[in-house]
């Protein structure tokens, strides 16, 4: 039993890692071009002719997704064209931002560990036998599992009502 409850440990915390590792692997984010409002004012993704941004300034393959980016003049669509050359243009985020996105990842991060916690807790639980000692040991885990995840829960909404009020 020992060396299965290795194996099983192994197993999830590899499994946490995949995840972490392959989950920010996104494409890039034009949301900042969305015509009147955003960081580009002068660009949309949505136009044509008769419209405000009747010029087509570039399309964009952004990884099988075709964004065309539509301009109000010859200017806007210079700024189309560094868009194009530096698609994390549009991800620049204040200081404010920042911290909140550490922050709420770190949350994140230790409210997966809890989650594994408790679920090897009732692993160990099943796997017992009936001995008290791994019981208590493993009543303990999930016990204190559910407590790091009810934390975490309280931490991310403290952070986010305290960032929400400082902006």
């Amino acid at each position: 039993m020992n060396k299965l409850n290795k194996i099983l440990k192994a197993g999830v915390f590899a499994a946490f890692l995949a995840a972490v590792i392959a989950g920010p692997v996104m494409a890039a984010d034009y949301s900042c071009i969305t015509g009147g409002t955003g960081k580009y004012p002068n660009l949309s993704t949505s136009g044509g002719a008769g419209t405000e941004y009747p010029n087509k300034c570039v399309t964009i393959n952004d990884g099988g997704n075709y964004i065309t980016i539509y301009g109000k003049d010859a200017g806007a669509c210079a700024q189309a064209g560094s868009l194009t050359s530096d698609p994390d243009a549009c991800n620049s985020q204040d200081l404010n931002e920042i911290i909140h996105t550490i922050i709420n990842t770190v949350i994140f991060v230790v409210g997966m560990l809890a989650v594994i916690m408790i679920i090897l807790g009732g692993v160990n639980y099943a796997t017992s036998q009936g001995d008290p000692n791994k019981v208590n040991k493993a009543k303990s885990t999930i016990m204190y599992g559910i407590i790091g995840l009810v934390i975490c829960l309280l931490a991310f909404a403290i952070v986010n009502f305290v960032l929400q009020a400082l902006a």
